[in-house]
């Protein structure tokens, strides 16, 4: 198999994985609105299930980015064992203190991400925090036996991962009630222990080998630190971004931030399972090209998978901001979900579905950066666009309530990328960004007319009592258009995108 198939065949499993992944994410938050609703005990949910993700994971993320390309040094399979053994034992020793610390602290830490709880919602958070906070162990570990399979051409047990939690946290969801809330959060603690044990358990079978060594001032420990601060302080930007959120929201009315939270979680879905697919497999290969100095193939492998990119994420963002109403009543209006939380939900949902192209390609540029050894320079453009994000949130909130916080989060996104691909063009000479960034004005022009069309023929024109009905007519009308209009005007990225969903590269 050569390199070019082994891209497409990665980008395929994990693109198909996280589909299923992502659809039962959306299930299990399905299952928690369903039996819970959008008040005290979902809200405190979202926010504890969150915080570790916001401490911890930023950092396990930015270890997950570095280890790779250092693993890649090493000069022998001992060695590897070595170092990954040696970072899982330190990164072991400091989550358990940060569990102690937050289990000792549950109010104080409670404060940082949303002070203006209620004093109902307060009681059950500090509850599923102390609980919670123990699900990082599992979580970080994953991501350092996730890279480590990674950079052994291993990429199975990361597809499952995703999976295998989700499926875990829908069972213990049916057996929580009021009563047993707390469970909730155990759930939580399960479903990724699972997932870890799965993820080591596939490490094995690759070659690694755990040794009892315990050394934080180890030379290659420091140069791993060194070169992740850069990493860490750009995630906990983006986390601080969150965190702000969350805390204006929680100013607001009761559900509003598990509106906000399920709103964020259907965008996601779109996003996501198509960028964080193809940047994935393609990060590797993108690092080996720059450091062979090979500039002109990774120009025009960049070009490629960048217009595939945009291809699918245009008519992403285009669903989730034309037909959010009818989505989320579809999905979510059942059970004791109201319709004031589903009007929370779709408004939200629109506004943040305006960030799904600038967040998918922002990332993928930043992912280039990092091939190219720059860490600094995304981590300034994250910290001025949090710097945006915060004051936006400040003007808005008050004003426009969720619509003004998730808007903020959206034209954040935007100032991102454009700061990316300036700097990306005018110091590293990518002439490669100003051609993505032409091809994406172009894709959100033929996805917003055949939408808009769509959206206006059966809401304004033929009226269908039928929702689902309405939203299959509405929803392939729209996707003919596109396809139509991109057939004629595009085959080229029409060509390539065929070809990779065939993997006949």
């Amino acid at each position: 198999m050569n390199r070019k198939t082994s891209i497409e065949n990665i980008a395929m499993i994990l693109a198909l994985a996280t589909i299923i992944s992502k659809i039962l994410g959306l299930m299990r938050e399905l299952v928690v609105a369903y039996r819970f609703g959008a008040g005290s005990i979902t809200d405190a949910f979202v926010l504890t299930n969150g915080i570790p993700s916001m401490i911890f994971v930023s950092i396990g993320t930015a270890i997950n980015i570095n280890y790779i390309p250092y693993y890649q040094k090493l000069k022998d399979k001992e060695e590897q064992n070595q170092f990954t053994s040696n970072l899982l034992n330190i990164i072991i020793v400091i989550l358990l203190v940060g569990c102690l610390f937050v289990n000792i602290f549950p109010k104080f830490v409670l404060n940082i991400f949303a002070v203006g709880l209620p004093d109902e919602t307060k009681h059950y958070a500090v509850v599923m925090l102390r609980i919670v906070m123990f699900s990082i162990i599992p979580i970080i570990v994953a991501h350092l036996f996730q890279a480590y399979s990674q950079a052994n051409g291993q990429f199975i047990t990361t597809a499952l991962f995703g999976i295998v939690t989700n499926v875990v946290i829908i069972i213990t969801t049916f057996l929580s009630t009021e009563k047993n809330y707390w469970f909730l959060s155990v759930g939580t603690i399960m479903a990724n222990a699972a997932g870890m044990i799965m993820i080591v358990w596939g490490t094995g079978k690759i070659g690694f080998q755990y040794c009892s060594i315990f050394d934080p001032f180890n030379k290659q420990i420091k140069t791993l630190i060194f070169l992740t601060l850069p990493l860490m302080v750009e995630n906990i930007a983006s986390s601080m971004s969150l965190i702000v959120d969350r805390n204006l929201a929680s100013f607001l009315e009761s559900g509003t931030i598990s509106g906000l939270s399920y709103a964020g979680l259907l965008g996601n879905i779109a996003g996501t399972m198509i960028s964080n697919s193809i940047i994935t497999a393609t990060f590797p290969s993108f690092s080996r090209l720059l450091a062979s100095g090979n500039k002109d193939k990774f120009e025009e492998s960049f070009k490629k998978y960048g217009n595939v990119m945009l291809f699918l994420l245009c008519p992403m963002a285009m669903v989730m901001i034309f037909y959010a109403k009818d989505i989320v009543i579809f999905v979510f209006q059942h059970g004791v979900f109201s319709s004031d939380a589903s009007k929370i939900v779709w408004e939200s949902m629109a506004c943040y579905a305006i960030g799904i192209i600038p967040s998918g390609m922002q990332t993928y540029l930043i992912r280039v950066f990092y091939a190219l050894q720059d860490t600094k320079t995304p981590v300034k453009i994250k910290v001025f666009a949090l710097l945006c994000n915060i004051a936006l949130n400040f003007a808005a909130v008050f004003r426009w309530r969720h619509i003004g916080i998730a808007m903020s989060t959206s034209i954040s996104f935007i100032i991102s990328y454009i700061l990316l691909a300036y700097f990306l063009t005018g110091r590293y000479g990518f002439a490669s960004v100003k051609s993505i960034t032409k091809r994406m004005l172009v894709g959100i022009l033929l996805s917003i007319i055949p939408a808009a069309l769509s959206f206006i023929l059966f809401n304004y024109c033929i009226q269908i009592e039928e929702l689902f009905l309405k939203l299959v007519l509405e929803l392939s009308v729209f996707i003919i258009c596109y396809f139509g209009a991109f057939g004629i005007t595009n085959q080229k990225m029409v060509k390539e995108a065929a070809d990779i969903l065939k993997g006949r590269f």
